[in-house]
């Protein structure tokens, strides 16, 4: 293998690539990155077996042919790359994978050559997205998600589409949050995204400028541009039917101030006890909240609140309640409620389309 290219481009094909190997180190051959020659046209390829990505990048192609480098390695010696506006030519001999530059050679064994895992297969196309879109839709709500696989279904972001309308929603039985946006392009899907590996598919599919076409093949989910193709294990089972959560219509909804919300629950954490409980009391003209660590101290405080229909009393986690103070746009706050003992909803005054439920805690 001998081809020549542009440091930029090569550099950033590999970071891309990597985020797609496997972080665990007793999986060394899941940490590797395969590269191919093929005339003009060099793939790279990198799996952790539940993500695959493969990228194709043009270059100056003078021998055929393919190698396996150590992935954790090659992505340390490449951030030492002074200027990544240079011709870098890359050459295999003899198990050895150079890289020559106006500045030197650098030289990193490869690894033995064995058969690496290859795309799963694609299946068919079942719509298009932009990088935004995706974007939007899985970091608005993939923090609310489950951080442990005891159930893997609520350790997911759920995908779906229904009534002109692109959803996604993610819990970890506690909190809820969903958001949606118009489905202009005709997206027709039911998916569940490990929420483990969110960060590292927008990290990947962010670096793309091409709307994304989405395909599905049994459990297999792709991204795919004309040089990119991000194929995902998705997870097998069925979400909770959230929606009988939401009732008919909200019998008490209270608007306040977000920052001034911020602060206040921001200093009820300082006096955090087990549940990180905080005590809200929802009246006329006002809100307010109390806390109480018996290592401590304790604390009470009121904030102004424009409230319409019954009088609240309840607790939360206030964590939670903070929690998704940062993904509402617009300074306020709409808290809606049917009763104290069902979960609390909460929208910004800007944007509808992004909902959060937050449970009580009854304890």
């Amino acid at each position: 293998m001998k081809f020549e290219c542009r440091g930029e481009v090569f550099i950033k094909a590999v970071q891309q690539v990597s985020r797609a190997r496997s972080k665990q180190q007793s999986q060394n051959y899941l940490q590797d990155i395969h590269l191919e020659l093929d005339t003009h046209l060099l793939t790279l390829r990198a799996t952790n077996l539940e993500l695959f990505c493969e990228k194709s990048i043009p270059v100056k192609g003078l021998v055929n042919g393919t190698c396996i480098l150590q992935g954790e390695a090659f992505l340390r010696i490449l951030s030492t790359f002074q200027s990544l506006d240079t011709v870098l030519i890359c050459e295999v001999q003899e198990g050895v994978f150079s890289i020559t530059t106006d500045k030197g050679v650098v030289e990193i064994k490869t690894t033995p050559y064995e058969d690496f895992p290859t795309l799963p297969s694609q299946g068919s196309s079942i719509g298009t997205l932009s990088k935004e879109n995706i974007n939007t839709l899985l970091k608005e709500v993939s923090f609310c998600a489950a951080t442990t696989d005891i159930k893997p279904e609520i350790a997911s972001v759920y995908l779906y589409t229904k009534d002109d309308l692109i959803y996604t929603v993610a819990t970890d039985s506690y909190r809820l949050a969903e958001k949606s946006i118009p489905n202009t392009t005709d997206l027709e899907c039911s998916i569940l995204i490990p929420q483990k590996h969110i960060t590292d598919i927008l990290q990947i599919l962010n670096e793309e400028d091409e709307v994304f076409t989405l395909s599905q093949h049994e459990s297999i989910l792709s991204f795919s541009t004309s040089n990119l193709t991000l194929a995902i294990h998705t997870v097998t089972g069925q979400f909770p039917d959230y929606r009988q959560l939401f009732p008919k219509e909200f019998t008490t909804t209270v608007t306040l101030a977000k920052e001034e919300l911020q602060k206040t629950l921001t200093l009820t954490t300082f006096f955090n006890e087990q549940y990180s409980q905080v005590e809200c009391v929802f009246t006329e003209g006002k809100v307010t909240f109390h806390s109480k660590n018996e290592a401590v101290g304790q604390v009470t405080h009121t904030i102004s609140g424009e409230k319409v229909g019954d009088d609240i009393e309840v607790k939360y986690n206030n964590r939670y309640f903070l929690d998704v103070l940062s993904h509402i746009e617009g300074g306020t706050i709409i808290c809606m409620f049917s009763t104290a003992n069902r979960p609390m909803f909460i929208r910004g005054n800007k944007d509808i389309s992004f909902t959060y439920l937050l449970m009580p805690l009854n304890r």
